[in-house]
């Protein structure tokens, strides 16, 4: 008996824990908020990472760096990073996979593929193959542990990076 139940518990709390140690699913391109049990997202007024971009103006197939940096001392184990018109907020371009990096090509996003402590990543983001060009920004959500996540990141620029 004390086998099915431990059985039983461990199939329910499968299914209401939904965390993505190996990326962000497509599912959450509307929100770009995890869906980690009960936890609360945090809000980037108290963010301690930083999501900067190198250019926000581009013409067709630019190649714009991103990168999430966490202050010294912390990490980061997830990520989802989304370029959009910031005039229209419509998703735009798409991002470049890379080591710890996938695309989401569906909704212009990038996101974690393994749930080690980062310090920083660096994103590339390629422009549209036509039109005449704009402006891009970048919104996205960095997860600290699986309770502690701070969504509402919006990118900086600074050519420097």
């Amino acid at each position: 008996m004390q086998i099915i139940i431990q059985f039983c518990l461990v199939v329910l709390l499968g299914t209401v824990v939904n965390s993505w140690p190996s990326g962000a699913p497509e599912s959450v391109c509307n929100t770009l908020t995890p869906k980690h049990g009960e936890s609360q997202a945090r809000g980037a007024e108290s963010s301690p990472y930083n999501l900067v971009q190198s250019h926000q103006d581009y013409v067709a197939r630019d190649r714009i760096k991103v990168t999430l940096s966490a202050p010294q001392g912390q990490s980061f184990r997830g990520l989802i990073v989304q370029a959009y018109d910031p005039h229209t907020g419509a998703a735009i371009g798409k991002f470049e996979a890379g080591k710890g990096l996938k695309a989401i090509d569906s909704c212009a996003a990038v996101t974690h593929t393994d749930r080690r402590g980062k310090r920083s990543a660096t994103l590339v983001w390629t422009a549209p193959e036509s039109g005449r060009g704009g402006n891009v920004a970048f919104r996205g959500t960095a997860v600290q542990s699986f309770s502690d996540f701070y969504t509402n990141l919006h990118s900086s620029v600074n050519p420097n990076i």
